[in-house]
């Protein structure tokens, strides 16, 4: 199981579901985004381990600026 944060410019829940809908389809099953951090950080925790690539594809497939945090 890993843990893998996100920095974004997801800046509200409005269209949580299709992000909900593109992080399933890459194998995530939860996930949490902090709108009131500067960097609105989505928290992800993979098992089994799921690419950065595919997530940071399926978020900027949205629309959404994505890099992952170190």
């Amino acid at each position: 199981m890993e843990t893998l944060a996100f920095k974004t410019n997801i800046s509200s829940p409005i269209g949580i579901q299709a992000i909900w809908d593109a992080l399933k389809s890459v194998g995530i099953s939860n996930f949490n985004i902090d709108f009131h951090d500067v960097n609105k950080v989505l928290k992800i925790v993979s098992e089994p381990f799921t690419p950065c690539e595919k997530i940071i594809n399926a978020l900027v497939g949205l629309g959404y600026q994505c890099e992952k945090l170190s």
